[in-house]
């Protein structure tokens, strides 16, 4: 015989889990109220920001389930569409996409010493406007096509030659040399749009989000996320 309740049972058990994970994102053993605790949430996490109307709604629910009563009998049964979502929200905070399973890939890159000439043509023929610079193996920072545009602007009367003219004079011209992260593979899709909203609130443009075996710039370059990237990101995490 069928469980007349599975519903609201799988129901709780999926809002008690979703609360555990905003209490995570706060930082917050203590029980505070669910509206709070969302709004808290939301101010740090923009995924719980893009969700927060519709996670007080399931609160709201929940409360009928679990405090309305009529012959001590829930007022209220979730539909089954409504607990595959809210399912599948909890599953989405408590194990997010990973930069990992989709970021990773051959990166073009340039050296410090490559002339303008070589690296031009390259960023061109891979429609790139970015390229991570490295010195040997170590990492100095993000070429972009804007740099390249104020160097040229700087020196177009002086009789250009880029076949001479290497990489890292134009880096000179960045003006934001700190306009890259690093993350390891494991870094959640929340935490890049976090990044970019980080950098954004603080008036910057970030430039690239460098993947790195360990998150760092001494580790094995893996892959890169920019700007252009952002809507792949949101269709992957999108529960429109």
């Amino acid at each position: 015989m069928a469980d007349t309740y599975e519903n609201s049972r799988r129901y709780l058990n999926a809002f008690i889990d979703i609360e555990q994970a905003l209490g995570k994102i706060v930082k917050n053993e203590r029980h505070i109220p669910f509206y709070r605790l969302v709004d808290a949430a939301a101010r740090i996490d923009p995924f719980v920001r893009d969700i927060a109307v519709e996670l007080k709604e399931y609160g709201d629910l929940r409360n009928a389930i679990v405090h309305e009563r009529i012959n001590d009998e829930p007022i209220a049964e979730p539909h089954a569409d409504v607990v595959r979502r809210l399912e599948w929200i909890r599953d989405l905070l408590r194990t997010p996409p990973t930069v990992g399973e989709i970021f990773l890939g051959p990166v073009v890159t340039c050296r410090h010493d490559d002339t303008l000439r070589e690296v031009v043509s390259r960023m061109h023929a891979n429609a790139f406007s970015k390229l991570p610079v490295y010195q040997g193996p170590n990492f100095v920072g993000i070429l972009t096509a804007e740099a390249v545009t104020y160097w040229l602007a700087d020196h177009i009367d002086n009789g250009l030659n880029l076949g001479q003219e290497r990489v890292e004079s134009v880096l000179r011209y960045l003006h934001n040399p700190d306009n890259y992260q690093f993350v390891a593979p494991d870094c959640s899709l929340f935490d890049v749009l976090r990044i970019f909203e980080d950098y954004s609130h603080r008036g910057k443009r970030i430039q690239a989000i460098l993947i790195s075996d360990d998150g760092t710039e001494i580790g094995q370059l893996l892959g890169i996320i920019t700007v252009f990237d952002l809507p792949k990101i949101y269709h992957t995490i999108d529960l429109k």
